[in-house]
């Protein structure tokens, strides 16, 4: 099985759902500049994820193991680092 990166970069709540270009085992994300929790929607949803502050807490990329096609950053003002390993 091979596996690498399938999308690298960072997304901010202005950016609205990206789409990876394929199917993921695990996406790793970081909350960047906001200083509070970020939430990021996966897939649409219903399922979401919290990012904690980038001031406090922040200082490991969290990873979120699974099947991915998209995401969306749903904190207003809010950027995150972002990449998808499929």
């Amino acid at each position: 099985m091979t596996m690498g990166i399938i999308y690298s970069g960072t997304v901010a709540d202005t950016d609205g759902e990206v789409t990876f270009p394929g199917h993921t085992y695990a996406v790793y994300m970081i909350n960047k500049d906001h200083n509070d929790w970020v939430e990021v929607k996966m897939n649409g949803g219903p399922h979401s994820v919290l990012l904690a502050d980038a001031n406090g807490h922040a200082h490991a990329y969290t990873e979120v193991p699974g099947d991915y096609t998209k995401i969306q950053v749903m904190t207003a003002g809010a950027t995150i680092a972002v990449y998808a390993i499929g």
